[in-house]
């Protein structure tokens, strides 16, 4: 047996036999502390690598539940019925004895629960139930009322939409006020068209629902075009049979009958007399009164109650007691018909 492997007590050795002996051993305890030493090393990186590993799990998945429920680039929207963190009993972690109150909560058109709750106020109760309200909600009663058992807590879930529309730029009307035609009528002068014009629109949605849409912006593509419109607007004309007030007017040839021996009546069964004319009664009812005047003379008041076989269009003809020559006299004039209301 090799003489390192004895103990220096069981017998006698030389002095260098001893320093031998001494240097393995020294040797042997280095090499001992050194492998402990690397062990206790390795325990503690292997340690703190599970620690590492673990905990990034854990963020992970507590940082993809808090994305699945709120995204900071999104309009805040109630929670799914899958998603309510509420219950119909209330916060179950909860003791009895931690119980402040228990309140009434509604987001959106879900369904009201009752939540036991420690919170304060409004704005601490819906933290607690773990919904993140976005300024534009409306929430009553406001955020800083102190809850109690009475407390009903309802938030209009408010989101926005914003999109760019093509829509139809509606034609204004302009009208001609004018006197040849009836009083309260219209006639169109020309047709109106539609614009076009690029908008971008702001839609506000409560609960939901389309409630208010803002024009954000708007661009007309084509712009519109009037309709014109002539309004019958009447008036007043004055003369030898006084002030009346007429309809409209139209202007015509007049030329004159009249001169008979003996009395004759016209085709409505009235007397032949000065004040009847004879008209086309397309263009003007029998019945009608109206005034006649014009360059060559004021003829006042007259009645349309006859008719004559050369009277077509804007043309009448005035009866006067005169004779032949001086209705030959009068030949064809142009005269104005004022339609008497």
């Amino acid at each position: 047996m090799p003489k390192s492997k004895q103990n220096p007590k069981q017998h006698d050795m030389t002095l260098r036999e001893f320093l031998d002996w001494m240097r393995q051993r020294r040797q042997r305890r280095r090499l001992y502390t050194k492998d402990s030493s690397d062990i206790a090393a390795g325990k503690q990186r292997f340690g703190a690598l599970l620690f590492f590993v673990l905990m990034t799990v854990v963020m992970t998945v507590c940082m993809s539940q808090t994305m699945l429920h709120y995204s900071p680039n999104a309009a805040v929207t109630p929670y799914t019925e899958a998603e309510k963190p509420l219950t119909p009993t209330g916060n179950p972690a909860l003791s009895i004895d931690e119980v402040r109150c228990s309140v009434s909560v509604q987001i959106g058109t879900g369904q009201a629960i009752s939540w036991n709750t420690t919170a304060m106020t409004v704005a601490e109760v819906l933290n607690d139930i773990g919904y993140a309200y976005s300024p534009d909600d409306i929430i009553t009663p406001a955020l800083d009322t102190v809850v109690d058992e009475n407390t009903q807590i309802s938030v209009t879930v408010v989101t926005y939409e914003e999109s760019e529309e093509i829509v139809s730029v509606p034609y204004g009307t302009v009208y001609e006020d004018v006197r040849t035609i009836p009083r309260g009528t219209t006639a169109r002068v020309s047709y109106g068209k539609n614009g076009i014009a690029k908008q971008l629109q702001r839609r506000r949605y409560e609960n939901g629902e389309l409630v208010m849409t803002d024009v954000l912006d708007s661009e007309t593509v084509e712009e519109p075009i009037d309709e014109v419109l002539r309004r019958g607007v009447g008036g007043v004309v004055s003369g030898k049979s006084g002030t009346f007030e007429y309809s409209y007017y139209i202007d015509v040839t007049a030329t004159a009958y009249g001169g008979y021996d003996e009395p004759r009546y016209t085709y409505t069964g009235t007397l032949a007399k000065e004040g009847v004319i004879a008209v086309d009664p397309t263009v003007i009812p029998l019945g009608t009164k109206v005034y006649v005047k014009g360059d060559y003379g004021d003829y006042g008041y007259c009645s349309a109650d006859d008719i004559g076989g050369g009277i077509k269009g804007y043309h009448i003809d005035i009866f006067m007691e005169c004779s032949i020559a001086e209705m030959m006299q009068f030949g064809i004039r142009n005269m104005r018909v004022y339609i008497i209301d």
